[in-house]
């Protein structure tokens, strides 16, 4: 290994105002009870990679502290604690982490409302002794929203896949004290107790929330970070978790370590240091974190390194952690853009934002068709071509490559693979962009206008013809006769589309009720005439005579051959049964696509509750996967694209 010289280790540097003024702010909160016991969090990438909060238990009062991490000194994150107070330190950790699990328990809005009572329990702390914390909890929410952090070529954003290579000055989060009398109408709501005088308003700020809402971050379990008393040991245990992924062996640098957590780098006492950091290996140890620790001096204690050994539960828990918080938030993505619902500030517009990217960002062969239309006919006699575009929308985005496309062509290039890379890595197309992109608004607010004075009173006037009809006709179906229009809709809605993909099976699953409805508006006279008369003769109708006989042999039989209780309504006998047959079922087969799984699945949750029925399989819709409870069952789902797929149903009785 090459030897480091001593001035060739760029150190941290301080900078000491002195002497400051000092602004005081009152600020009181009473206590409210928390009821939450879920623990895992989401923590942004920044806030494991870097040193935001000091470990140091010698720190000065206006003292800035600037890391470096390069020679150059290009990169580098710098610390300002508000006038006459000190950077944050060990307890501000353990208040942001108590404030990311308050955060996730509350749907992860960006804004949230909190006490310190909360914040407090979140933390672990014995009720009986919340009197003795509030006035440092008040002191560390102030210096968590007071101090500033500048990030010069070094914060990480998963918006852009990569560092802002600018400089970015922000805090961690903002806070707004709010009293009885201060609080707005929609907030009263928030003092129903009368024991509570005081509570916080709190929210994220943008860099670090819109990390923990998309992929810039990492899920650990909150109890247990609080857990460890030693905040060496706490980042040291998220840093290497961040650095080894799924590994079951890293070594790392000493000084690497050393910079990150952060802890003392004087030369002369490194050595001192590095047995810090190995106690708190001792303690990962104990803990069964790591499997195992190693220390490798090397020739000089500045050029030693450490080793760490993990095995297969490390990794299990780790994934265990992922998907269980993957499949919670997923349910709240689909619960808040499913909701119909968009309230000021309560964070849908991101969760929205989230999804559209998403989507935007999946190369499918649909959107590589939509390319190269737009591009010269010559591109498709490019056989590296496809894969530019599909890499290009999986780093910028499909309507991104859509403008450079158009770009392309309004140039008249010749060589569009090489030109396209280009236009793409150099910016070239950002002009073009944005003027089409300020065309595009203008455009779709002249269109908007011509709507409100010509379609919307069209559209209104064949609603009311139709639209009653066809509410009716919908309502008096059963679920079996449902499901089939439902099939036939989406057929209808491929063939509109013109191919059958991911995208527009998320699409419709999206809208499929509008959909659904579209279509029966275009076909009500083929179900109210012949198909009417079908349904009827087939007891297809949930009010036909017939059915009603039906419901009442069903419940005899309940009586005479299930010795069952006495039911009141033959509906009620066959949620009975249909229970009874649920109770244990396994199912594993290949099914032809989502839908028919999906199908399989609703027979056999019929007569459960069908609002968490219809939430499970939005679900399913996206993460392919479900395991809980519903009602007493417990439900083990997944399904696997050409591959065996797995129903599992048992009772809890």
């Amino acid at each position: 290994m090459k030897k480091l010289k001593k001035f060739e280790i760029p150190m941290n540097q301080v900078i000491d105002t002195g002497p400051s003024e000092i602004v005081e702010k009152f600020l009181d909160v009473s206590e409210i009870e928390n009821e939450k016991n879920h623990s895992l969090v989401r923590i942004d990438i920044n806030m494991i990679e870097y040193p935001l909060f000091t470990k140091s238990t010698s720190k000065k009062k206006n003292q800035i502290i600037r890391y470096f991490f390069n020679r150059s000194k290009e990169a580098y994150i710098q610390v300002n604690p508000t006038s006459g107070d000190y950077i944050p330190g060990e307890l501000e950790e353990r208040v942001f982490i108590a404030l990311l699990k308050i955060m996730r328990d509350k749907r992860y809005n960006n804004m949230f409302y909190t006490t310190i009572s909360e914040i407090l329990t979140n933390m672990g702390i014995a009720q009986e002794s919340f009197k003795g914390f509030y006035g440092r909890i008040s002191k560390a929410l102030i210096r968590l929203s007071q101090t500033s952090y500048t990030f010069k070529n070094s914060l990480y954003s998963n918006k852009i896949k990569g560092i802002i290579e600018e400089q970015i000055n922000t805090n961690i989060m903002n806070i707004h004290m709010i009293s009885v009398k201060q609080a707005q109408e929609s907030e009263k709501e928030l003092f129903t107790d009368r024991r509570i005088k005081e509570v916080i308003k709190v929210s994220i700020s943008e860099h670090f929330y819109d990390n923990i809402i998309r992929k810039g971050y990492l899920v650990y379990d909150s109890q247990l970070l609080l857990s460890m008393d030693n905040p060496i040991t706490r980042a040291l245990y998220m840093l290497i978790n961040k650095l080894r992924f799924n590994r079951m062996y890293i070594k790392v640098l000493s000084i690497n370590l050393i910079k990150r957590i952060p802890l003392s780098e004087n030369i002369q006492k490194i050595g001192r240091t590095i047995k810090v950091i190995e106690k708190s290996c001792q303690e990962l140890k104990k803990m069964n974190l790591i499997e195992n620790y190693t220390v490798i001096k090397n020739s000089k204690w500045i050029e030693s390194e450490f080793e760490f050994y993990f095995n297969e539960t490390h990794n299990e828990l780790k994934q265990t952690y992922f998907y269980d918080d993957k499949n919670h938030f997923d349910n709240l993505l689909i619960t808040h853009t499913d909701s119909g619902v968009d309230l000021k500030n309560d964070g849908n517009h991101h969760f929205e934002a989230v999804k559209a990217e998403t989507v935007d960002r999946i190369p499918t062969n649909e959107k590589l068709e939509e390319i190269l239309k737009i591009l010269p006919s010559k591109a498709r006699e490019l056989k590296t071509l496809p894969k530019v575009i599909k890499d290009g929308i999986r780093q910028y985005g499909f309507e991104h490559i859509k403008f450079v496309a158009e770009y392309i062509k309004v140039q008249k290039v010749s060589n569009i693979r090489s030109y396209m890379i280009q236009a793409l890595s150099k910016g070239w197309a950002e002009d073009y962009i944005t003027q089409q992109k300020k065309n595009t608004a203008q455009k779709v607010k002249n269109d908007n206008l011509k709507l409100l004075e010509i379609e919307i009173p069209q559209e209104v006037s064949v609603n009311k013809e139709i639209v009653g009809e066809v509410d009716n006709f919908w309502n008096l179906l059963v679920l079996e006769k449902k499901l089939v229009i439902e099939e036939e809709a989406y057929r209808d809605y491929i063939a509109m589309c013109g191919v059958e993909g991911k995208i527009q099976k998320m699409a419709f699953n999206a809208a499929k009720d509008k959909i659904i409805k579209d279509y029966l508006i275009k076909n009500i006279e083929k179900y109210t005439t012949q198909e009417v008369v079908n349904l009827k003769n087939t007891d297809l109708f949930n009010n036909s005579e017939d059915v009603i006989d039906i419901i009442e042999i069903s419940s005899t039989e309940v009586d005479k051959n299930e010795n069952t209780e006495d039911l009141s309504t033959g509906n009620e006998s066959i949620k009975l049964n249909t229970a009874q047959e649920a109770k244990n079922v396994e199912i594993k087969k290949i099914y032809k696509n989502m839908s028919m799984f999906q199908l399989d699945l609703l027979d056999l949750l019929e007569g459960e509750n069908i609002k968490e029925v219809n939430k499970i399989i939005r679900l399913l819709g996206i993460t392919k996967f479900f395991e809980g409870e519903l009602g007493n069952l417990h439900l083990v789902l997944e399904y696997n694209e050409d591959e065996e797929s797995i129903i599992k149903i048992n009772s809890l009785i």
